[in-house]
């Protein structure tokens, strides 16, 4: 089973990216997820959050018909909305308890989702990704676990929604929060999303990359941890080649269930002496097929 992931819409003021990039898409993957980001939350005056979530990504480029068609041609692609946003303005600090805060996120979420629809009347969205990077409270305060523990719950088991795709996307700096959602909900949980690339140092080698990966996969699960890599200048923790190298090691071990980026609309952007964008995306999915 090989999985590449591919967060794409999270710079809605992209002057590159006009579309879903499935030129990019290796037919020999057996499951290319294209993810959304954000639906993102409403906040307060006091920047608290209120549970009320809203695409943030352009409809015009990646709406409900884009999605139809691509779903149409490509029996391997999958599409998740990405829950949360990678910002401090856009934190987990929910306004309300429990039961306020869930059922209006449940709630607006479903908008979201339902407007995806088939033709036939069924749900084009696969699934929902978790990934707020900044979370306010202690490493013991488990609001994170059971707020978002519910979302996942009541999304997942809704018959009319049928997700089928729930992931989480933790990095160092907020690894004990994700820990708490992961162990009380490991059975809803099919991906881990790790963002070796927020790591708060430089990971300087191949091999220190695949020491934290062997890490993560501890714990959390071997079979559900895929290491990530970012196209984003702003983000340099990692370079390309340690990662590249990691990823082949790891492959050649069979330890490697798959591999995801972030983003398409920095991806979209050729690097310098090269006349076309998605090289990186390209040469991993070779990578990722050569032993599946």
């Amino acid at each position: 089973m090989s999985i590449f992931r591919e967060y794409i819409g999270v710079k809605p003021s992209s002057k590159v990216l006009r579309n879903f990039p499935t030129e990019i898409i290796n037919s020999d993957i057996n499951e290319f997820h294209f993810i959304l980001g954000f639906a993102s939350e409403e906040y307060d005056n006091s920047n608290k959050g209120t549970g009320v979530f809203k695409e943030s990504w352009n409809v015009d480029y990646f709406g409900p018909d884009d999605v139809r068609t691509m779903k149409e041609k490509y029996a391997n692609v999958k599409v998740v909305i990405s829950i949360g946003g990678r910002d401090s303005k856009t934190p987990f600090d929910p306004l309300t308890g429990l039961e306020e805060w869930s059922k209006k996120a449940v709630e607006s979420l479903k908008r979201i989702i339902g407007k995806y629809k088939s033709s036939s009347g069924d749900n084009t969205i696969d699934g929902i990704d978790i990934n707020y990077q900044y979370i306010h409270g202690s490493e013991s305060d488990r609001r994170f676990a059971n707020y978002l523990g519910r979302v996942i719950t009541e999304l997942k088991y809704n018959t009319d929604l049928r997700i089928n795709v729930v992931s989480i996307a933790p990095s160092p700096n907020n690894d004990t929060h994700y820990l708490n959602l992961y162990s009380a909900n490991k059975d809803d949980i099919n991906w881990v999303d790790y963002k070796f690339y927020n790591n708060p140092y430089v990971i300087s080698s191949s091999d220190e990359f695949v020491n934290l990966y062997n890490e993560a996969e501890k714990a959390y699960c071997p079979e559900k941890v895929l290491p990530g890599l970012s196209t984003d200048p702003a983000d340099g923790k990692m370079s390309w080649e340690n990662f590249i190298v990691g990823c082949i090691l790891l492959n050649q071990e069979s330890k490697l269930p798959g591999i995801f980026i972030w983003n398409a609309n920095d991806s979209a952007i050729p690097v310098p002496g090269e006349n076309k964008g998605f090289l990186l995306e390209i040469f991993l999915q070779r990578v990722l097929v050569q032993t599946n």
